[in-house]
């Protein structure tokens, strides 16, 4: 099949444009071109950049791998407190100087940021370019910067220069009213509209600066007048020295309160069981006494009996001793019905009928009137 010449003119042309557009939207891995000596360079500008853990989550880890102040970073970032906490991907602007290095003749001059880093254990380009800068660098472009720096071989403690990606406004961009074109890193979740929401600006401004396509994790400037105001979290209120005592002391007391409560209780507790197990115990009645007693005529005898006949013997000429065994069935068990007055009771014993009376130990002298 044979292509007409008109064909072949509309080919070329629709080649032509798709080159032109495919060069436009290719992102840059070894940095963004400039031309020296212009008076837009050196310039103050920012970069958007998120806390994360573990390293850095305070303003003075990320100041140290900026090489700026915990209060250059809390201005511009809406953060009353430079000491304050910060939150896993909380929104900061982090200050920085941008030049335009000569670097090699091939290529050229590179419009960043030069910062120094100190090599630590596990360190490669990759690694710090995404994980310490946020992709806010690459690889490649430090590999350029560093040319004789070993990527394989790097030496822990020693100083390697991280170029940052970033830009000066131009004259014409200047006279418009831009005076920061902020680094930005696009995220997979981002859009144009969200980003340009959060800047303040319009999307067609983000496209007029960084083409009509744009990649995740590519860097682009978004040109701003002024920095936006960053939504950040409350941070909490510190108790003072002098609230913070009270407040401890106040516990303390607390604390020391309910263990003396506690203890209270427990005492009460004790008092009230003592209390009760003693009137219990008093309102038994004698004959449980004794009958416990009378259940052991062997311990009462064995033990007392000698003292018994003794006591009894200097008391009396003639005397004649009985068991409690005897006594008791006697009396029928100390029955009322056999009491005769006070504690002498009427007993049969051996067809013999006796009085027989409860008396103490010592109780000679009563014994004495009662033999007369």
């Amino acid at each position: 099949m044979r292509i007409k010449p008109h064909q072949q003119v509309f080919f070329c042309w629709f080649l032509l444009l798709f080159l032109f557009h495919g060069s436009q939207t290719q992102p840059s891995t070894t940095g963004y071109t400039c031309t020296p000596n212009q008076t837009t360079y050196p310039c103050q500008t920012y970069v958007f950049y998120r806390a994360t853990a573990p390293n850095f989550l305070d303003l003075a880890s990320i100041g140290d791998l900026f090489h700026v102040s915990r209060l250059m970073i809390s201005q511009p970032s809406n953060i009353s407190s430079p000491s304050s906490p910060l939150i896993p991907y909380q929104s900061l602007f982090v200050p920085i100087t941008c030049s335009c290095n000569s670097v090699t003749a091939t290529f050229g001059s590179l419009s960043a940021a030069n910062l120094t880093y100190t090599i630590k254990g596990g360190d490669t380009f990759y690694l710090v370019s995404t994980r310490n800068f946020q992709n806010l660098t690459t690889y490649q472009s430090v590999e350029v910067f560093n040319p004789s720096s070993v990527p394989t071989r790097l030496k822990i403690g020693g100083e390697i220069v991280f170029p940052i990606f970033c830009k000066c406004p131009n004259e014409t961009q200047a006279k418009t009213g831009v005076n920061y074109l902020v680094s930005y890193v696009f995220q997979p979740y981002d859009n144009l509209s969200l980003v340009a929401s959060r800047f303040g600006v319009r999307t067609h401004d983000i496209n007029n600066m960084n083409g009509n396509k744009i990649h995740p994790f590519d860097t682009i400037f978004i040109p701003v007048n002024k920095l936006p105001v960053l939504p950040q979290p409350k941070a909490p209120s510190a108790a003072s020295p002098g609230n913070a005592e009270k407040k401890r002391a106040i516990v303390g007391l607390a604390i020391g309160l309910g263990i003396c409560g506690v203890l209270l209780i427990f005492f009460f507790v004790v008092l009230l069981y003592r209390d009760v197990f003693s009137k219990k115990r008093d309102m038994e009645r004698p004959e449980d006494n004794q009958k416990i007693q009378f259940n052991r005529p062997g311990m009462l005898m064995k033990g007392n009996e000698v003292n018994l006949m003794a006591d009894v013997s200097d008391c009396l000429d003639k005397y004649r001793v009985f068991n409690i065994e005897e006594l008791r069935e006697a009396t029928d068990f100390f029955n009322e019905s056999c009491l005769i007055q006070g504690s002498v009771y009427k007993g049969s014993i051996n067809g013999g009928t006796y009085a027989i009376k409860k008396m103490k130990w010592n109780a000679c002298e009563e014994l004495k009137i009662l033999q007369k």
